[in-house]
């Protein structure tokens, strides 16, 4: 080998040096980038899993904020709370949590800044009482609640000259007594079917004798959200 040829090679060795370096960063940086990627998938994955399932078990029939599925009771929806969250949904241990329906949060447990959100259509059920007096003057006294109520509260103030011994919802006795019902009481109705209430009386029972509170149901569309980040 000549002198101008080593020469020349030893002029390249800098340049090689160069080369190796800008490959061996690019490789590191595209390796970082590919790690940062897998990593936010992998968490995306998770958090959407998570929203998912508390979801689910926000809407279930058996979940304590609904009547049924799919629709939730607006009064255990009122006292849902971060802690209530925590302990009714396990699920949500671990992550940061906010429950909303329609433009108001229901509960938030921690402060999800992102994260991934699940949306769902939902009935909400509220309950507002109503009042009914009926006349039950006649000799076989019934009366048919208007609407659907998971339950009523009687309340009985007979005349002195009747005693009302046994009242049955659809057939069913749900309060008796030999010596004469007289107060107020609460009875727990399917809520699936229409009520009639028969009272065993051994005299009249005009108006007034007997005033019934009745709970029928209201339905509204809304849009439950789930949002989960970590």
């Amino acid at each position: 080998m000549t002198r101008a040829e080593r020469t020349r090679g030893q002029m390249n060795l800098p340049a090689l040096a160069v080369a190796l370096l800008v490959v061996t960063s690019v490789t590191v940086v595209s390796l970082g980038l590919a790690d940062r990627a897998y990593l936010s998938a992998d968490r995306d994955a998770d958090q959407r899993r998570v929203a998912v399932a508390l979801s689910e078990r926000l809407v279930a029939a058996e979940s304590p904020v609904t009547t049924r599925a799919n629709v939730l009771d607006d009064d255990a929806i009122e006292s849902l709370n971060s802690s209530r969250l925590r302990t009714l949904f396990p699920v949500t241990d671990g992550y940061d949590v906010t429950v909303r329906l329609g433009d108001r949060t229901l509960a938030s447990a921690g402060d999800p800044t992102g994260g991934t959100t699940i949306r769902r259509i939902v009935l909400v059920e509220s309950r507002t009482a109503a009042t009914l007096m009926p006349d039950l003057s006649a000799n076989d006294p019934a009366v048919t609640i208007p609407r659907r109520s998971s339950r009523v509260e009687i309340d009985l103030s007979p005349p002195t000259d009747s005693k009302v011994e046994v009242v049955k919802a659809n057939e069913k006795v749900v309060l008796r007594n030999e010596s004469g019902l007289r107060g107020r009481f609460e009875v727990r109705l399917s809520r699936f079917e229409t009520t009639t209430l028969t009272f065993e009386t051994d005299g009249p029972l005009p108006t007034g004798s007997v005033e019934l509170t009745y709970y029928p149901a209201e339905t509204s569309k809304a849009v439950l959200a789930v949002t989960v980040d970590e």
